[in-house]
């Protein structure tokens, strides 16, 4: 059973704003645009994991997606952990297209490229020893039934994907490709049969980690060392991209393709709050949303029923409560894709 269910990353989903408001003649644009393409396909491969465990029996394991957790402020994020009552299964997903050669000699993962060209990764298994390694020591801080750790890589299944091995005594037993999956969960249910906790306790021991997933603080633009100097803010036009689109009598109407818009400063105003910080006044709003008074502002920031604090031009209006504004962005997001 699912008690944490998959969601697209929030380094994603910034990345994706980042490049609404980003000019493409700017010099990081091509290394966003690159790091995007690597992060989709990253969240394509969780996404296939996450639909292969959704076949598991429901009353066997306790499934967490995406559990990002902190252990003395060194933060370790698992695509997907399977909670049993003999063992811990933690399985980390790869989409990685190419010929992949595991080289045993030194613990690398390398890539043939089509133009004959080569690209060396961090071999995953030593990635996935790590995170058992935290994940044993994040249990044992926090007292709990310590129960075996085993780890699987998976692969989205593709004809574009091949897999092989270089060296001698190579071990493969710990990675799998497509449906390979499950056959790779009865060997680690092979490799553990104790029970050691009762349900009960096992369900505890889930919800107690879903209560302690803590996602890293990200500032995206400090990671690409831009400031809000660098960007071209404003309302983005959801027919054609266009930035900024016209207030006109309570209406967004866009310059290049006429279309008109009603909300579409609720977005603006929400990727504000995700990518500069999580208030605004009404000075900044007028500004990134092109409006042309400060009554009309207020009119719009009024309409939005925001948290406040403060009175008149001292005021400060608060990023929604809760996760309002993250739905809202994942939302935009999928119907873009």
């Amino acid at each position: 059973m699912a008690i944490k269910e998959l969601t697209l990353p929030q380094r994603l989903i910034l990345t994706e704003i980042l490049k609404k408001y980003l000019n493409r003649s700017h010099s990081k644009y091509p290394i966003l645009e690159k790091d995007l393409a690597k992060r989709w396909a990253g969240y394509w491969g969780e996404l296939a994991l996450a639909n292969y465990v959704k076949e598991l029996p429901q009353e066997k394991y306790l499934i967490l997606h995406d559990l990002q957790l902190n252990l003395n402020d060194i933060y370790f994020q698992i695509d997907t952990l399977l909670i049993s009552q003999t063992h811990i299964l933690i399985i980390e997903a790869k989409n990685i297209i190419g010929t992949l050669y595991f080289d045993h000699v030194f613990n690398q993962l390398i890539r043939n490229n089509l133009d004959g060209t080569e690209e060396s990764f961090e071999d995953p298994r030593t990635q996935c020893r790590r995170l058992q390694s935290l994940l044993a020591r994040w249990l044992i801080q926090h007292k709990l039934i310590f129960l075996p750790i085993d780890y699987l890589v998976f692969f989205k299944s593709t004809n574009k994907t091949i897999l092989k091995a270089t060296g001698t005594n190579t071990d493969t037993t710990r990675i799998c490709k497509g449906r390979d999956l499950f056959n790779k969960i009865e060997d680690s249910e092979k490799r553990y049969k104790q029970v050691r906790i009762q349900p009960e306790k096992l369900n505890e021991i889930a919800h107690f980690l879903l209560s302690k997933h803590n996602p890293k603080p990200i500032d995206i633009l400090k990671e690409y060392d831009l400031t809000e100097t660098d960007l071209h803010y404003g309302v983005q036009c959801p027919s054609c991209t266009h930035v900024p689109m016209n207030y006109q009598r309570g209406t967004w109407i866009c310059p290049k393709c006429s279309k008109p818009f009603k909300t579409g400063h609720i977005e603006a105003i929400n990727n504000y709050f995700l990518l500069i910080k999580p208030t605004i006044t009404n000075h900044e709003c007028q500004t990134i949303l092109h409006l042309p008074t400060s009554d009309i502002t207020r009119k719009v920031l009024i309409s939005l029923k925001l948290p406040t604090t403060g009175h008149t031009k001292k005021r400060l209006y608060h990023q929604w409560s809760g996760s309002k504004s993250y739905l809202i962005t994942e939302e935009t997001i999928r119907k873009e894709r």
